[in-house]
């Protein structure tokens, strides 16, 4: 018998509200030596095997991986072995403010950002950061570590104060990446005057057509008469861009990066990512800022899932969800031989999600913040269950619920010796909210 359409949603319903319970059990040993056992998304493909790391590296991925002598093993059940999502776009440090709702909507960005409403909500942004900056970032961080993100786009370049949680791509964050290789992030191509030396140059990421009038799809035009359009150019939102930019993006290898919820409530529609699709762009998820973005990349995500069904025609294939988030955004950031996979050579960048399906794609539509079970960065163990983390780093992380759910979180580093890094989240918090009484919730 066919189940009605009242139970399918009652069922599904049960399941968002009563997912399986994950669980992770530690066997602690060597902390330079690490093993992870249970379902591996890779992306490419999933296996019931086991993730090997040695120091901050992934060593083994595979079925029969042999386990290192004195390791510690984490015993992974209910729950996905990803890649450390990757946020492709956000501006971190905005990331305190809590959300601005705009009187209207707007055709180009220059339009809200020149708007009373928008310099009433900034104005203490320019005063907050003079003495903040650091604590306004890493709260970014943690808030974007709570939801598996591992390297993120959007922070202030060369600020050593930032090495001490997630992977900033700006920063690099001990990426071992090459000398002379440069990576350039700007905001206005109308007002850049320099020159990219493209055979240095791996990621080129620039804000272009954020809007929907002619203004915003011109600036496509000025990015190619300052010879700026390359297949090492990632272009963030493209709003305003039809067809045949589409198409002259695709013909150079030059990749989107898409922010759908910040977009909606800008200006009303986002980018037409079928186009995207249709000339074999690769697209790349971002949360572009808590303002007028998603709480965390779940969410944008879900956002994304949508507009794909109800104003993109499904374009987005089911098999794409982790895509937009690990091996996408790790090319269009120039670091896919760094991060982005679980694969050996490349840095244990780890996050482990419950399940709440048995595909998992459709799992990670379904995720919340409370199903994150632990995150690794460069092989670190930074955020999991109270549990784990209490076996693991017993008295070296603070408490933290999320969402009726315990947790721990090590924000306080005092192996690197830069500014700031022996602060705790509490310290952190406890600076912003003095400066700032409206800072905006961790998971809201």
């Amino acid at each position: 018998m066919t189940p009605s359409p009242d139970i399918c949603v009652f069922t599904a319903l049960l399941w968002l509200a009563f997912p399986s319970v994950a669980a992770v059990t530690v066997t602690v040993g060597s902390t330079d030596k690490q093993v992870l056992v249970g379902k591996i998304v890779t992306p490419d493909e999933v296996i019931d095997g086991k993730v090997v790391i040695q120091g901050e590296t992934i060593k083994c991925v595979a079925v029969d991986c042999e386990e290192p002598e004195g390791a510690s093993i984490f015993k992974v059940t209910k729950a996905f072995i990803f890649p450390g999502f990757v946020d492709a776009h956000n501006h971190v440090a905005y990331n305190v403010f809590p959300k601005w709702t705009p009187p209207k909507l707007y055709e180009h960005r220059s339009q809200w950002q020149a708007a009373t409403a928008y310099t009433k909500f900034k104005a203490p942004y320019n005063e907050l950061k003079k003495t903040a900056l650091c604590e306004m970032v890493k709260y970014g961080e943690v808030k974007a570590l709570i939801s598996g993100v591992t390297t993120i786009q959007g922070t202030a370049p060369n600020s050593l104060c930032f090495r001490t949680l997630i992977r900033n791509a700006e920063n690099q964050n001990e990426l071992d990446i090459p000398a002379g290789t440069i990576r350039t992030y700007i905001l206005d191509v109308d007002t850049f005057k320099g020159k990219v030396d493209w055979t240095k140059t791996k990621s080129f990421v620039v804000h272009i057509a954020e809007g929907i009038d002619e203004r915003a799809r011109s600036e496509f035009d000025t990015l190619k008469q300052k010879g700026l359009l390359n297949g090492s150019t990632a272009i963030i939102h493209g709003t305003a861009l039809k067809e045949a930019e589409f198409e002259e993006m695709a013909s150079v290898g030059a990749k989107l990066i898409w922010s759908p919820q910040s977009n909606l409530v800008l200006y009303g529609r986002t980018t037409d990512i079928r186009l995207a699709y249709r000339h074999g762009v690769s697209v790349s998820l971002g949360v572009d800022w808590n303002a007028t973005g998603s709480d965390n990349l779940f969410d944008e995500l879900r956002v994304a899932a949508t507009v794909n069904e109800e104003s993109l025609d499904e374009v987005i294939p089911a098999e794409d969800w982790i895509k937009l988030v690990t091996v996408n955004p790790a090319r269009a950031l120039g670091l896919e031989d760094q991060i982005g996979r679980l694969a050996p050579g490349l840095k244990a960048d780890i996050v482990i999600v419950a399940g709440r399906d048995d595909n998992p794609n459709q799992s990670l539509l379904l995720s919340r913040l409370q199903d994150v079970q632990g995150v690794w960065v460069g092989g670190e163990l930074l955020y999991a269950s109270r549990a784990v983390i209490d076996k693991v780093k017993p008295g070296q992380c603070e408490a933290l619920t999320v969402h009726g759910s315990p947790k721990r979180i090590c924000v306080k580093d005092t192996k690197e010796p830069v500014a700031h890094s022996d602060q705790t989240l509490q310290q952190i918090t406890d600076i912003l909210r003095a400066k700032l009484p409206s800072l905006a919730p961790l998971a809201p």
